[in-house]
C-alpha cells in the first residue's frame, strides 16, 4: 500500500510542477501578459486593432490586471482606458503607419478646400 500512496504523490507532484512552471502561475511578479477570449466586450472597430499580436475581440491584460493594447511591431504597451488616439500616434511616429479615418480624410481635404479658396479670392 506505501507503493501505490508513493506512486500518487510522484503522479500529483509531476503535475503540480507542470503548473508551477507556467507562465500564468508566476504571479503578479510575472513580466508576461496573459490573454483571453471574451464575449462581453463591444467590438472593437478601429484599425488600431489589426496591429495587435492577438485578435481585434481578445483582451490582453499586463501584470496589474489592466486591459492592454500591444505593438504587435515592437512591444509596446498603452492602457485601453486611454483611447486609440495615442496608439495611432505610436503606430505613426514609430512605424510610419497611418490609421486616420474616413472622416479624418474628408474633414482634411475639406479644410484644404477652405484654404484654397481664400487664396484665390
Amino acid at each position: 500500500m506505501s507503493s501505490r500512496a508513493s506512486d500518487m504523490l510522484s503522479q500529483f507532484d509531476g503535475e503540480l510542477l507542470e503548473v508551477l512552471g507556467s507562465p500564468i502561475a508566476q504571479g503578479p511578479s510575472s513580466s508576461l501578459a496573459t490573454s483571453t477570449a471574451t464575449t462581453t466586450k463591444p467590438r472593437r472597430y478601429s484599425k488600431v486593432w489589426l496591429h495587435t499580436p492577438v485578435g481585434r475581440n481578445e483582451i490582453i491584460l499586463n501584470n496589474k490586471g489592466k486591459q492592454i493594447w500591444r505593438c504587435k511591431y515592437c512591444s509596446t504597451e498603452y492602457q485601453e482606458s486611454g483611447g486609440t488616439t495615442s496608439i495611432s500616434n505610436h503606430l505613426k511616429l514609430r512605424h510610419d503607419i497611418d490609421i486616420s479615418s474616413a472622416q479624418e480624410a474628408r474633414t482634411t481635404l475639406m479644410q484644404a478646400n477652405i484654404a484654397e479658396a481664400f487664396k484665390s479670392a
